[in-house]
């Protein structure tokens, strides 16, 4: 990546990461719209409500695959392509490494887990098949997020965009396979889910391997603790930015179920199937900047990082009031694509048109977010990522039910998103005065 051409490439870096976030997330949708039209309302909201769990997997292999590409980025900007590649090894090692012990884990947390959630009966019983099965796949969901972001900084943001799409084909393809033809209800739904995130570690490892230049080579394979230390602290912030949607689904179902019970779940899912989707599209965005801006910091160059800064913020802001506009435009047709009817469907309909305002603010705090980390701030990224579902979720969701009723659910993230736009600015101003002394001090050594 030349360092001068850097700017010019970032429509094609945040419009491939884009596609690429979307399709990812596409998974669960597209399980979603099967399982609700071909077995029923309590199916998708098994799926939902299992969601949070497979999303702590999914997250961690977003994670260590961001962690490790913010590195490789760095070291390209510093003209280091060796350590590059060597880094590179050890995010897949990190990776294989990190999967292991995480199915193990989950597979034996799972129906606690579920329990604590407020699942069961039917409701349990339909998680749990989901999310075994899933879980069962843990080492494919963490390789398949962890291997796209090493392909987008190996400059094939467009390569990892059209495997996404074979990905998300394979997985509607075999969905009708699995729950219409052979009838395997649910857990026909998640055995497609991780055949395409087969197809998708295996496409992703083969370009990496036939690359014509720096490609993947065994001897690169040297377990570094340094390196492994650095993925995993950078991995944090994307990490949390991956977890940070599900956790919200989590403290949202449980609010829910306490206050609407099913019907309200349901409503909950939804969103979680649609303004949840549009969400994964303004992190696409976020997520496209990252090896710009990693590469420019390496580099030292000031005027791309900050060239790169306002080009993110002015995008994330217009496609969020698109984003917004397009779900009011189209909310009333959700809940009969979804199979919903009667006091489902009205209620379904009237939570996505609440909450539907909370897209307005996301596209900044998933840029400020995603900036930040890789830029090297990591402490004003952490706060950004975990004040939200670690404190302002969790108390404005056990205020405003009290009382709005089902309403403050479904405005809670429309205010907890206005107060991170206005932190944001204030670490965006804090940052510029930040660039400007080292500029300065920049341009006196130099002289």
């Amino acid at each position: 990546m030349e360092q001068t051409a850097v700017e010019k490439k970032f429509g094609k870096y945040v419009m491939a990461s884009m596609i690429t976030m979307f399709l990812q997330s596409a998974y669960s949708m597209i399980d979603g719209l099967f399982v609700s039209n071909l077995i029923g309302d309590t199916a998708l909201s098994a799926v939902n409500v299992a969601w949070p769990i497979i999303a702590v997997v999914t997250a961690i292999g977003t994670g260590v695959g961001c962690g490790g590409a913010v590195m490789m980025s760095t070291k390209q900007g510093e003209g280091k392509n060796e350590e590059s590649n060597i880094v590179r090894a050890n995010v897949i090692l990190a990776l294989l490494a990190s999967s292991i012990v995480v199915t193990i884990l989950f597979l034996v947390l799972l129906t606690p887990l579920l329990k604590l959630m407020g699942a069961e009966g039917e409701l349990l019983r339909l998680s749990q098949i989901y999310g075994r099965v899933m879980l069962t796949g843990g080492v494919l969901q963490i390789l398949s997020c962890g291997l796209t972001p090493l392909l987008r900084n190996d400059n094939r943001a467009v390569s990892a965009m059209m495997i996404m799409v074979g990905g998300l084909f394979a997985n509607l393809g075999l969905d009708f396979v699995f729950m219409y033809v052979f009838h395997m209800g649910i857990g026909g739904a998640a055995g497609a889910s991780l055949c395409a995130q087969l197809f998708t570690t295996v496409c992703c490892l083969m370009i990496l391997y036939t690359k014509k230049t720096d490609p993947i080579r065994l001897s690169q394979f040297m377990i570094r603790k340094e390196y492994w230390k650095k993925i995993f602290k950078t991995a944090v912030s994307p990490f949390g930015i991956s977890l940070t949607p599900s956790l919200l689904i989590l403290y949202h179902n449980v609010a829910c179920l306490k206050f609407g019970g099913d019907l309200a779940v349901n409503a909950y899912a939804l969103i979680s199937s649609t303004v949840g989707s549009y969400r994964v599209l303004l992190i696409g965005v976020a997520e496209g900047i990252q090896p710009l801006a990693s590469y420019a910091y390496g580099a030292h160059d000031f005027h791309a990082i900050r060239k790169i800064r306002n080009k993110a913020v002015i995008t994330a802001i217009g496609v969020s009031f698109f984003l917004f506009i397009f779900t009011i435009a189209t909310a009333r047709f959700y809940p009969a694509i979804y199979g919903y009817e009667g006091e489902a469907a009205e209620l379904g309909y009237h939570a996505v048109m609440v909450t539907a305002a909370q897209l307005i603010f996301t596209g900044l705090v998933r840029v400020t977010n995603s900036f930040f980390y890789s830029v090297g701030k990591d402490k004003y990224s952490l706060f950004m990522i975990y004040f939200d579902p670690l404190i302002m979720t969790p108390l404005t969701i056990v205020i405003l039910p009290r009382i709005l009723g089902l309403d403050g659910i479904w405005i809670t993230a429309v205010m907890t998103q206005f107060i991170l736009n206005i932190v944001a600015f204030g670490m965006f101003a804090s940052h510029e005065r930040q660039m400007k002394r080292m500029e300065a001090e920049k341009a006196f050594a130099g002289k």
